[in-house]
């Protein structure tokens, strides 16, 4: 079988796009024995299948079509597409213009074709639900020799419980055009995904606070939403991550406030500050709601308040 080179050395916890490609690879060759000069062509549901499956992802489609329309807008002029795909990696839609079109019939880049790692090889969408994460892939960069002219740029979307419920995808074959732009390129797709995932989450949660632990960063914002009593209701992924939630923390509802004061790091104190600005904004400033929205008394909220200098 022909192979691929590749050095093997232990994958750090923050993985450059580099190492990301290469894990994928090391896949291929150990655990799918994919051979990367065989031709390839996707599994395809047919109608009736496609609509079985794809009603899985229904809130997930409903949400994203108007982020992925206002995302195709924006590169349009670079010759790229959007894709999306549910978390076993079929593509549920695509925005595409004619230009594409040959290239989507060369390559099934259409709905209901399946691109999971494990089959296709390392690929956008496959390699992004599989580890989780957001993928470049350049020229070459894919393990199949058939698509080493397709350059692929992915983020994982992540429903109201912190799973990945899908993968957004940018695609092209004229890598010279937008690789100038790759960076701008990856946290554009990012941004996109965030606001699907907060869409999903917001919908999840109407009608209760929903407060951010602070800045973004990665594809995940940090929310958590919060009942009237202060207690947790529900969290994001990047919430879960970094507080070290699980379904079983969650389910017991526990005070957020009193959570965050159990951590003595700066980055908890950030955090809780962070909560504290986010439901006076909630409130628009009426301290007795935010302190009744967080669960605690209007006096502990004063008193937070003036600890972290907040008028």
């Amino acid at each position: 079988m022909n192979t691929r080179p590749f050095s093997q050395h232990t994958v750090s916890k923050a993985e450059s796009p580099e190492e990301t490609v290469q894990k994928s690879w090391i896949r291929c060759e150990t655990s799918y024995q994919l051979d990367p000069s065989q031709k390839w062509k996707a599994d395809v549901l047919c109608g009736a299948e496609f609509r079985h499956v794809s009603s899985r992802s229904a809130l997930l489609l409903r949400q994203a079509s108007e982020e992925m329309q206002h995302l195709f807008t924006l590169v349009q002029g670079l010759g790229l597409m959007v894709l999306l795909a549910d978390p076993n990696a079929m593509i549920l839609a695509r925005c595409a213009d004619e230009t594409h079109l040959s290239v989507c019939r060369r390559l099934n880049l259409r709905e209901g074709a399946i691109w999971s790692e494990e089959i296709a090889g390392t690929n956008g969408i496959g390699t992004c639900v599989e580890d989780r994460c957001p993928v470049f892939l350049g020229r070459g960069a894919h393990w199949r020799f058939c698509f080493s002219l397709l350059i692929s740029y992915a983020v994982p979307i992540f429903d109201a419980q912190g799973r990945v419920a899908g993968a957004l995808n940018l695609a092209s074959m004229n890598g010279k055009t937008v690789q100038p732009i790759d960076k701008l390129l990856m946290e554009t797709l990012a941004q996109s995904g965030r606001r699907i995932e907060e869409q999903l989450f917001r919908n999840s949660y109407a009608g209760q606070k929903i407060l951010t632990l602070g800045s973004v960063r990665g594809c995940s914002a940090p929310l958590v939403s919060i009942n009237d009593q202060g207690e947790i209701t529900g969290a994001t992924h990047a919430a879960r991550e970094w507080m070290g939630w699980t379904d079983q923390t969650i389910a017991q509802h526990p005070n957020l406030l009193t959570e965050l004061e159990e951590g003595s790091e700066i980055s908890f104190q950030k955090a809780e500050e962070n909560v504290i600005r986010s439901a006076l904004a909630v409130s628009q400033g009426n301290v007795t709601q935010a302190a009744r929205g967080l669960g605690i008394s209007r006096a502990t909220l004063y008193r937070k308040m003036k600890g972290f200098g907040i008028n």
